[in-house]
């Protein structure tokens, strides 16, 4: 499991702001950890991916949600989104079908 601070990081990595090894700056940690969970809500109201915690980040759909976190977040690190990045995210994600949401409460049917 990965922790938020590591997809923050993962993101920035991605957009070629921080180095392997290398801490981020708080500004810029600031400006990608404020699209987390919209980005988890995002992907999860149209049906790519669906986490519960993001602080609990299944492994491997971590360099795929770096990915598309840092493609959103792009334009304020001087450099355009690609629709085509977003979309193999979006497609990778898809394909890897969690099989348990981490952190949701579960839902029961009453009969």
């Amino acid at each position: 499991m990965k922790s938020r601070e590591q997809l923050v990081l993962g993101a920035l990595h991605e957009l070629g702001v921080v180095a392997s090894g290398q801490s981020a700056e708080a500004e810029d940690a600031q400006t990608v950890d404020a699209l987390v969970e919209p980005m988890f809500a995002n992907l999860a109201t149209r049906e790519v991916w669906q986490w519960g915690d993001p602080d609990q980040i299944d492994d491997d759909a971590f360099i795929y949600l770096a990915k598309w976190l840092a493609n959103s977040v792009a334009r304020p690190f001087g450099a355009t989104p690609d629709e085509n990045v977003r979309l193999l995210a979006e497609q990778s994600l898809r394909e890897l079908k969690p099989i348990f949401l981490s952190g949701q409460p579960q839902t029961t049917e009453y009969f």
